[in-house]
């Protein structure tokens, strides 16, 4: 499991999720590595999906900050989130033949979400997650937590996942998210999208069917009507390029409804959206209709795509031949490595972190808010003490260090920073 900082910029999240996954994938390697010389040791891989083939599902989770004001009516965003997997998903292929042939489904995790809402992520999960977390100033924010979502490779759709729904998010909190489609049953719209992704279906109190674009396309309107009056930021200028562009490119799109056979895009979305790239790939191999296709190596296929092994990875080796599109290049995920934003909380535990990795102090994240530091044994300087108790205090000085980082927004500032440099003086 892995973690992204707090970020404040789309660009930001895309570069620290595309850290975590050279990081996994190198701890990976460095565990081949200890176990090559043993006898019948095996070769460990890391897939970034969110299902096997025995029936299990494991969450790729998306956190925001957003005003009570937004968390009133955050039944409105419902519908953006049930449609927006034609973009997110990352595809699946079934596990059980229907009508003599293989199926395909966009999203991986549709299946598996059997509520509107749920204050639980396992067994019973909810399109949005209701379970409570403490955010700064609780009269002022709330933690959004969805784990409806598709665990992305794409750059593109990482970024588009994240952007559209802060677009979203920013009109519900502004009260301009008013008049929005109502799906009546959200969970079973979110399945049949994904198993067949340009059909309609009814909307309570409108008249016709709509299709998953359709109602993508009435949340983008909403969007672009309340940016014709005011200027967005750079990051939400991107997004509702991006956003246009894709729906444009998916409209166009010809997929066989039969046997999922990809017939044309105008758009090069396969550069993109995982699904459809993954689709692309399968149909390389063969026709999904076809008896004399081996579904164990479709299925193979599949789960070779999200391999984070160069070597052996389909997306991996996509990308190296120039068939994906990037959103962030190689200098930003090698500097999110090793350096956390320098506008969120995450630079508190970054500096903390590195400032003491060589001192005899432990560093004990307790969670998002707090740091605790202590020392392992003596105090420095004249009159140091042995076998230090963790609530021993030295001339006034305990040997235990708590910083609170209570504000998401807070960066390093001067007051931490004094405090850190007294203790590490005093006990690392």
């Amino acid at each position: 499991e892995y973690a992204t900082p707090e970020c404040r910029c789309v660009k930001d999240l895309v570069a620290y999720e595309k850290a975590g996954d050279r990081i996994m994938q190198e701890l990976a390697e460095q565990t081949n590595r200890q176990t090559a010389a043993d006898e019948g040791a095996r070769t460990l891989h890391v897939f970034k999906n969110n299902v096997d083939f025995y029936g299990n599902t494991y969450g790729g989770h998306e956190n925001y900050l957003i005003t009570p004001r937004a968390a009133e009516g955050i039944r409105n965003i419902i519908p953006f989130l049930v449609t927006r997997q034609v973009f997110t998903g990352t595809g699946r292929i079934l596990t059980c033949r229907e009508a003599g042939a293989l199926s395909f489904q966009i999203s991986q995790r549709a299946d598996f979400i059997d509520r509107t809402f749920s204050d639980r992520a396992t067994r019973v999960r909810g399109i949005i997650n209701t379970r409570k977390r403490e955010i700064y100033r609780q009269e002022q924010n709330r933690r959004l937590h969805l784990i409806v979502g598709d665990s992305n490779m794409s750059e593109f759709a990482i970024g588009l996942k994240i952007g559209t729904t802060a677009l979203v998010l920013r009109l519900l909190d502004e009260g301009k998210l008013d008049g929005v489609p109502v799906i009546p049953l959200p969970v079973d719209a979110l399945r049949g999208i994904s198993r067949q992704w340009n059909e309609g279906f009814q909307m309570a109190g409108r008249k016709g069917r709509y299709t998953a674009l359709d109602v993508q396309s009435i949340y983008l309107e909403k969007v672009q009507g309340f940016f014709s009056s005011r200027s967005p930021t750079p990051d939400e200028a991107d997004a509702l390029e991006l956003w246009e562009k894709v729906l444009h490119g998916l409209r166009h799109l010809k997929v066989s409804g039969r046997n999922w056979k990809l017939e044309d895009d105008p758009g090069e979305l396969r550069r993109k959206v995982d699904w459809i790239r993954k689709l692309w790939l399968l149909n390389r191999y063969g026709n999904m209709d076809d008896p004399a296709v081996n579904d164990r190596q479709l299925k193979l296929m599949d789960l070779k795509y999200h391999d984070l092994n160069p070597a052996t990875g389909l997306f991996a080796r996509c990308e190296a031949l120039g068939l994906v599109d990037r959103m962030v290049d190689d200098r930003a995920i090698a500097a999110a490595r090793i350096r956390p934003p320098e506008n969120t909380r995450a630079q508190i535990r970054g500096t903390i972190i590195r400032r003491t990795a060589d001192k005899s102090v432990d560093v004990e994240i307790e969670d998002w808010t707090k740091i605790n530091i202590r020392a392992r044994g003596r105090q420095k300087g004249p009159g140091k003490t042995k076998g230090v108790h963790p609530f021993n205090r030295y001339k006034g000085t305990a040997n235990c260090l708590g910083i609170r980082m209570d504000d998401p927004f807070k960066a390093m500032d001067s007051s931490i920073t004094e405090q850190l440099e007294r203790f590490v003086k005093a006990w690392g």
